[in-house]
């Protein structure tokens, strides 16, 4: 699937894309075509060029000067570490790095020696965007996009919403692929996009004051939406989008609630990197109904559940096994494996089942387990059976290395109010779980401390007890 570009462009050339930008936007954007010109004709060739700024426009700018370009683009994230820039600079091998400059001049562009390696042939499409994933092991990797699978994903997502324009404010990073999608959704669908942060949250949302709700979209992490809601003032402003898309990890309970009081149309989503974003998405509807999936698979993806022994055996209805991905969105493969050929299948390393309707329920990463006494156990399903006693507002599951158990199995909770006791929710969920499921070490919290992307500290966990 190619989009027509041209038209796309001459849309965009008219300045209808970035309304917060006014009348900077032409003189930033004619100096990331003159690079985009420097590069070009820098000699024959597929050239490999990164992008490290921290302005979304100097971000904007550059991306679209050099979207029709036959180049590798590298979204870099200009926060990295020197370990993990020079990482992510090894395996670009760029021959032109972009960053932001001062006041006077937009970018200064770097030029390292130029590489003679990785030497790519192109098949179909010209662009090849590089998006950086940590991946389950935590080391970087860049996932290979084009523009059919960029587009592939945003007319799905289109079509899910039933939405003809989108009209984004992002909050996001735009080096992360739920960042860079909103820029590019607004693109393909002829909408407009605002960029900022949770600190300067009013002033984005009053931007897009021109558009309708019924094309308004924002995305957050669950501690974004956390600190939004510590202003009451924001509850409105939340209500006056369509859809308010919860990712990057799961919402604890209390939270979603919490929402649910305040009738807020959050949509959880379920996506990676790999597939341009979102696969799977709740309706606000649903969402405000009281449902705890992650809706149907987007038009233009088949989500499968499979054995995690043999990944080739189709799972039945109920069943809990890997989540396989099959669609047009999906990436062409990593960049440090080669020349990828596009793939038809992604296998996660996620657990999940579907059920009678299609919905998909997700339970976790496979290798988010411990192995205690002897009995492996998944730390998500222990988690479900918490959040689902209505006595507690987040919890936690984890392993901690025990000469006895190998590893004992323990449980931080932040209970839904003072009164309830731990003796009550341990019989509770006695009830639920095998005696091998049960939490060993059990820690009370007033609040589960969690990074930006709204996972756990553990080290901070285990220091406010002697574990």
């Amino acid at each position: 699937m190619e989009p027509d570009l041209d038209r796309l462009f001459d849309f965009e050339s008219h300045g209808g894309l970035f309304p917060q930008f006014g009348g900077v936007w032409d003189s930033v954007y004619d100096a990331a075509h003159e690079i985009a010109d420097l590069v070009r004709a820098s000699g024959s060739g597929r050239k490999r060029v990164a992008i490290v700024t921290t302005h979304s426009l100097s971000f904007a700018a550059l991306f679209l000067a050099f979207s029709r370009e036959e180049v590798d683009l590298f979204l870099f994230n200009p926060t990295w570490g020197r370990t993990e820039m020079d990482t992510g600079r090894r395996l670009a091998d760029c021959h032109f790095e972009i960053q932001d400059k001062g006041p006077g001049e937009f970018f200064h562009v770097r030029n390292p020696s130029a590489p003679a390696g990785k030497s790519v042939e192109m098949r179909v499409n010209k662009l090849r965007v590089m998006i950086p994933t940590g991946g389950s092991s935590g080391r970087i990797r860049f996932a290979i996009h084009d523009w059919s699978t960029l587009a592939a994903a945003t007319y799905g997502f289109q079509q899910h919403l039933s939405c003809e324009r989108m009209a984004g404010h992002c909050v996001l990073p735009l080096y992360h692929v739920s960042g860079f999608m909103q820029l590019v959704r607004a693109l393909l669908t002829m909408g407009s996009v605002v960029f900022g942060r949770i600190d300067t949250f009013a002033q984005g949302h009053d931007l897009l004051g021109a558009e309708k709700k019924e094309v308004r979209f924002l995305s957050l992490v669950a501690t974004q939406l956390e600190r939004l809601l510590q202003d009451e003032a924001n509850v409105e402003r939340l209500r006056e989008y369509r859809a308010v898309f919860i990712g990057g990890g799961p919402a604890s309970v209390g939270l979603l609630e919490k929402a649910r009081i305040l009738r807020l149309p959050l949509a959880p989503t379920y996506g990676m990197t790999e597939t341009g974003a979102q696969v799977a998405t709740l309706s606000p509807d649903q969402f405000l109904a009281g449902e705890t999936h992650f809706g149907r698979a987007l038009p233009h993806v088949r989500i499968d559940i499979v054995d995690e022994e043999a990944s080739s055996e189709l799972l039945p209805t109920g069943q809990v096994g890997l989540i396989r991905i099959l669609g047009t969105s999906l990436f062409r493969g990593y960049y440090d494996d080669g020349d990828s050929k596009p793939s038809q299948s992604i296998l996660t390393s996620d657990l999940g089942h579907l059920d009678d309707a299609g919905h998909l329920s997700v339970l976790g990463r496979a290798d988010r387990v411990v192995i205690t006494g002897g009995e492996k156990v998944n730390l998500r399903e222990i988690e479900f059976v918490f959040e689902g006693s209505g006595m507690v507002r987040d919890v936690f599951a984890f392993g901690v290395a025990d000469r006895e158990w190998g590893e004992l199995l323990s449980i931080a909770y932040v209970p839904q109010d003072s009164g309830i006791g731990e003796g009550a929710l341990k019989e509770l969920i006695g009830k639920e779980l095998s005696n091998y499921k049960m939490p060993k070490k059990w820690i009370r919290l007033d609040r589960i401390p969690r990074n930006e992307a709204g996972k756990p500290l553990l080290r901070e966990i285990e220091s406010s007890v002697n574990v």
